[in-house]
């Protein structure tokens, strides 16, 4: 399947994300996510981390007591996951299509995990089957990226370079397509030196498209917040807070089709 063969690429990824940015990622987020998400739910609530990657909101979770599951579309992040966060359990799932028999107080998913989601129908399944997977009265809690993340992006070229490993990143995007391209080659020193290529894609949506597909899919006090400039906790950045909230017995048909009812999700970047 074409889906889950994409998710393979992030394997060569995993290390580097591990090295230089999942903590970073976490330490920029998490303060926001105390505010917003574990301020409102139970001292000891089930919170499915959404994208987990390289485990280290979850460890944060795990150490101030609650129960995480996290769930990610790389085998090799859920490695280092299952290293960082020992108390959490993990899953390699596709971001789109999973099982959960449990339900959860809270659903997060950071980095800009869900920009990695490439069409809108997509997206709209991840959010129905976060939908299924929560409590009546569930928290909803994501970030994406906004078009001038991408813009000043647009052409660059990053890099990392140490005695053991090297790091090469160049973005394009592609603004009548709203799809941002990312070319990685990757080398890191064991016995010998080994290199790894892969491009990553993000896609870019507008916030008013992805409050509209929240609705759609049933979610209600939908708010948003600007991480560049709305948020004091955070670094500067042109992203988008999403918190929505799933009503309290709710009875829809979807909500009643429990057992087996699919949820999604998908690793970050």
């Amino acid at each position: 399947m074409h889906a889950v063969a994409r998710y393979t690429d992030y394997d060569d990824f995993a290390w580097f994300y591990n090295q230089y940015w999942g903590t970073r990622c976490c330490e920029q987020i998490f303060p926001i996510v105390e505010q917003m998400v574990l301020s409102a739910i139970p001292p000891r609530a089930h919170i499915l981390d959404l994208c987990c990657g390289t485990g280290q909101v979850a460890r944060e979770l795990v150490d101030r007591g609650y129960k995480v599951t996290g769930i990610d579309g790389s085998a090799e992040m859920i490695r280092y996951a299952r290293m960082n966060a020992p108390g959490a359990r993990f899953i390699v799932a596709d971001a789109r299509w999973f099982t959960l028999p449990e339900q959860y107080h809270a659903v997060i998913c950071t980095s800009d995990s869900l920009n990695h989601i490439l069409n809108l129908s997509e997206l709209r399944s991840v959010f129905d089957n976060v939908y299924q997977v929560l409590d009546g009265g569930g928290l909803f809690f994501f970030d994406m990226n906004r078009e001038e993340a991408y813009k000043m992006r647009d052409g660059t070229t990053a890099g990392v370079v140490h005695p053991d490993d090297v790091f090469f990143i160049r973005a394009e995007y592609n603004q009548p397509e709203a799809l941002a391209k990312f070319e990685i080659t990757t080398f890191r020193k064991a016995m010998q030196w080994k290199r790894a290529d892969l491009t990553l894609y993000q896609k870019c949506y507008p916030d008013n498209v992805i409050k509209r597909t929240l609705k759609e899919a049933g979610f209600r006090s939908i708010r948003t917040f600007d991480m560049e400039h709305g948020l004091s906790c955070c670094v500067r950045f042109p992203a988008t807070v999403f918190l929505s909230k799933k009503p309290k017995r709710h009875r829809s048909a979807l909500s009643v089709s429990r057992p087996g009812a699919l949820v999604a999700m998908y690793p970050c970047m």
